[in-house]
């Protein structure tokens, strides 16, 4: 791929949505395997190994392979192949070079969309006896509950990831020190907010997302779903409730603009950042954005700063969840016993460490991570925030997530635009779902 064909990281998490794809929910939990702790790369007798990532973390993968001298160390040496920009186009590459009998990499960088299409696919490598009880030791207790249901299939880990990200509840402080008003910390108490900050004329709004069809819904959806307590795709009474809250949001308590239906997270942002938002919830890469030099004559910290999200009728250990990347291992990989000690090496406690010195691609919530991370970080900060509160919960999930969240998205917006009732859309939705069995 040639330089100029790289996407960022930002932009590639426009155009998914930050939306998880097809995966199943693990019957049981991982069971650690009493592997000795990964503490250094083992040496093999030479090998090559390819790892794949996106163009946005290639310059940190490098660094960090340089930087803890892992050639030199480990007799192995490695290449750095670049993905693809989508994850459908990820998944048909590498299953038309499974198909062949090759592929185009050992080691794969991958994300939620992709895990448990490719391990179901028999694509990737199980990992429990290379993940030590030190590694597990080292995840924060929600880390470890969502890589039970994202990373694993069938009691078997096929993933250990990274990159753990949530979205944060961005606010205009100097707004609400302006104002004179709370921070709000459960759903009734940002009913009020509508009247003290909206002001439809001058086009400003307590609130705003990017929720146009097409994953960007699916994810607010779940997001308040999982803040009543359940999950959107049972189309239950926490979904109900969910609906009924986004709707009185938008036309009662006129907190949330109803052309966020119409929106993504580029015009979020830029909405945002023309001051015509008082809070918002966000991915972490808005942080940036706001940071960036496009933006320096605008930004100061009172401008994005960062609280807990209102805790729903679920309570607030459901405010939030994160989605993440990590690392696995093509099963057919040539490399396969140099992959498994790069593999153990790349996931070790203290690779992680170095990892994220590199960059914040390697940021997650394990210990070992945050203690080593910049202090003065407003993401290692917000993180550290977030997992202190124990607000984390596990992203919603349906075993066909694709189809599944196109039928709730269409029925949802039917009803969020008033074109039906909500007894309409939700009996569609639980048809529709049925009809997916």
């Amino acid at each position: 791929m040639s330089q100029k064909s790289k996407i960022s990281r930002r932009d590639f998490i426009k155009m998914a949505g930050m939306v998880a794809a097809s995966g199943t929910l693990a019957a049981c939990g991982v069971q650690a395997t009493e592997a000795p702790p990964a503490t250094a790369p083992a040496v093999v007798k030479g090998g090559k190994v390819r790892i794949a990532v996106g163009g946005w973390a290639e310059q940190n993968i490098k660094d960090f392979l340089a930087a803890t001298e892992f050639t030199k160390n480990s007799g192995i040496d490695v290449e750095i192949v670049l993905r693809t920009d989508t994850k459908e186009t990820e998944l048909s590459r590498l299953t038309s070079a499974v198909q062949a009998g090759d592929t185009p990499y050992d080691i794969l960088d991958f994300e939620d969309e992709l895990t448990t299409t490719l391990s179901q696919a028999g694509y990737m490598l199980p990992l429990n006896d290379l993940i030590s009880q030190e590694v597990w030791d080292d995840l924060s207790p929600a880390m470890k509950a969502y890589t039970d249901v994202w990373s694993t299939n069938n009691g078997e880990v096929f993933r250990m990831i990274h990159n753990w990200e949530m979205p944060f509840w961005f606010y205009r402080k100097d707004w609400f020190d302006e104002k004179g008003v709370a921070v709000p910390t459960t759903w009734d108490e940002v009913k009020p907010l509508g009247q003290t900050f909206t002001d439809e004329s001058a086009g400003v709004w307590a609130s705003e997302d990017g929720l146009i069809k097409g994953a960007f819904l699916n994810v607010y959806l779940a997001w308040i779903t999982l803040q009543a307590g359940g999950n959107p795709f049972d189309v239950g009474p926490e979904y109900k409730q969910a609906l009924e809250y986004i709707h009185d949001l938008m036309y009662t308590s006129k907190v949330l603009n109803p052309a966020s239906l119409q929106k993504d997270y580029n015009q979020q942002n830029g909405d945002y950042l023309a001051d015509k938002v008082a809070f918002m919830r966000q991915w972490p890469f808005f942080g940036d954005v706001a940071r960036g030099d496009d933006n320096k004559a605008w930004f100061s910290e009172d401008k994005v700063a960062i609280a807990l999200p209102p805790a729903g009728p679920g309570g607030p250990g459901g405010s939030t969840y994160a989605a993440g990347w990590g690392w696995g291992i093509v099963k057919n990989s040539p490399n396969l016993e140099a992959a498994k000690e790069t593999f153990k090496w790349l996931i070790s406690n203290e690779a992680a460490a170095e990892a994220v010195k590199a960059g914040f691609w390697f940021l997650s919530a394990r210990k070992s991570v945050l203690a080593a991370a910049p202090k003065d970080s407003w993401q290692v900060q917000a993180v550290n925030m977030y997992t202190d509160a124990n607000v984390i919960g596990v992203r919603p999930h349906h075993p066909q997530f694709v189809e599944a969240l196109t039928i709730l998205e269409d029925t949802a917006a039917a009803y969020l635009t008033d074109q039906i009732s909500l007894e309409e859309s939700m009996q569609q939705a639980k048809d529709q779902l049925a009809a997916l069995s």
